[in-house]
């Protein structure tokens, strides 16, 4: 029998994540890896809702990717692209903390961007710093809705601050 085959994401973040936990996340999750848009979780605390994770701009972004670079219009990560990352930061929450198993009839969806700013250009090439913090949580047995707020830092400036809100539903069709 071979070792498991474990992704770039799980390998790079197995010391905060044991890499099995992480690679089930990522083989039951709603989207295909590439647009999880997270390269390494660096902090994962259940006990103050807190999840930090980094995100690799030099690598393929699907949006910057199709970007026409100029010099009034520089390389950037899209707007879209930070956006995504706060859902995948989002159901990092829901599965850790919250146990909605995405393989045991576990969906979910942002709700409501309550407030988005973009702070500068997120640029090609530093890594953006991702922090999530639930800031309230209703929870039942069925529907989980937490509300965040977002901090994305490149080289120690903002470029994103958000307050969002998911919501995780069991085995209910959204429609």
């Amino acid at each position: 029998m071979s070792p498991p085959s474990f992704s770039s994401l799980a390998r790079r973040s197995q010391n905060v994540i044991p890499a099995e936990d992480l690679q089930n996340f990522l083989d039951t999750f709603l989207y295909r890896e590439p647009a999880v848009l997270l390269d390494e979780i660096t902090h994962l605390d259940p006990e103050t809702g807190r999840v930090r994770a980094l995100l690799d701009t030099a690598r393929a972004l699907p949006f910057a990717a199709s970007q026409r670079v100029t010099d009034l219009h520089p390389a950037h990560v899209s707007g879209a692209e930070l956006v995504m990352a706060t859902g995948s930061l989002g159901c990092l929450h829901a599965y850790f903390f919250h146990g909605c198993r995405w393989d045991q009839g576990w969906a979910g969806f942002g709700n409501r961007i309550h407030r988005a700013d973009f702070k500068q250009l997120a640029r090609i090439g530093p890594v953006v710093e991702l922090n999530s913090q639930e800031t309230k949580t209703r929870i039942g047995p069925s529907r989980v809705v937490i509300r965040f707020t977002f901090e994305f830092f490149q080289d120690g400036n903002p470029v994103y601050v958000g307050d969002q809100s998911a919501m995780f539903v069991k085995n209910k069709a959204i429609a």
